[in-house]
């Protein structure tokens, strides 16, 4: 049985992201059951270079340039759910670093008989010595509340790099929600997974990963939008017993930027997000 990834890639060349001199790094025999796809959302073409269309050993190496409007993860998940043969789907941002034993043991476990309700399967996720992923669901500090090894079956939200899906249960769900074309789709998934009474399995592997949302102060006021009012959105109308503690933090966060602290005047764009979103 081989495994889809879709890798998705932004601002630089997709044979120089971390992520994909990860998977080159794989053994001859990991390397032959994946299924490699390259979703491109830079603003340069590569497909006509025929040097970076190598198979690299894999199953299959596919590189497509996103032509659309819309950019983001959910759009080049989308696209590779739409043409990939293979049972399971895994996602996969172009600054992680991907693991020989974490595709060891998911190729190994995908190929079980009689999984029954488990369609996802996640790592545990670090950025430097922080475990990112996965944590608790049920607060709004989720960072603080890393879980451990297990299965799950409600309480748990993550990143989507390396996390692994079963195709159909995408395909049942209606595919990725349009609502969410980059930030907090991997939350709505998740939320999905669970609500449709599915369980996901975390691995007890360690994944390196770059998670930029941290550095939230170096964002441009675009991205800043982007992640606050994708947020809103999803405590809005997916975890609304959240919502008032989210109102809480966005009024603290409004009062210190007013006062020059932490996010300084872009307070005016949590504000504009607050005002047109009641």
């Amino acid at each position: 049985m081989n495994l889809t990834i879709c890798l998705v890639a932004y601002s630089q060349k997709f044979t120089e992201t971390v992520s994909f001199y990860s998977l080159l790094n794989l053994t001859k025999n990991l390397k032959e059951n994946i299924n490699l796809y390259i979703f491109d959302n830079g603003s340069e073409d590569f497909s006509s270079s025929h040097e970076e269309l190598d198979t690299h050993s894999f199953h299959s190496l596919n590189y497509i340039y996103n032509k659309q409007k819309e950019r983001g993860t959910r759009i080049a998940y989308q696209s590779i759910l739409d043409v990939s043969q293979d049972e399971w789907l895994m996602f996969l941002d172009d600054d992680t670093e991907i693991s020989q034993p974490y595709l060891s043991k998911i190729l190994s476990e995908i190929k079980k008989e009689n999984q029954g309700d488990i369609c996802a399967y996640a790592p545990l996720v670090f950025d430097h010595e922080i475990q990112i992923s996965p944590t608790a669901s049920d607060t709004l500090k989720m960072i603080n509340f890393p879980k451990k090894p297990g299965i799950y079956s409600e309480n748990l939200t993550g990143i989507s790099s390396c996390l692994v899906v079963k195709s159909d249960l995408l395909i049942e769900i209606g595919g990725l929600n349009i609502e969410f074309p980059l930030d907090y789709l991997d939350h709505w998934l998740f939320w999905k997974i669970f609500n449709s009474n599915k369980k996901v399995v975390v691995i007890n592997e360690k994944i390196n990963h770059h998670l930029s949302i941290q550095e939230i102060n170096q964002t441009n006021d675009l991205r800043f939008y982007s992640i606050f009012s994708s947020e809103y959105h999803f405590y809005k109308y997916y975890k609304p017993e959240l919502l008032l503690n989210l109102y809480k933090k966005y009024v603290r966060m409004i009062i210190k930027g007013i006062l020059g602290k932490e996010i300084g005047p872009r307070w005016k764009i949590l504000l504009k997000i607050l005002l047109e979103r009641k």
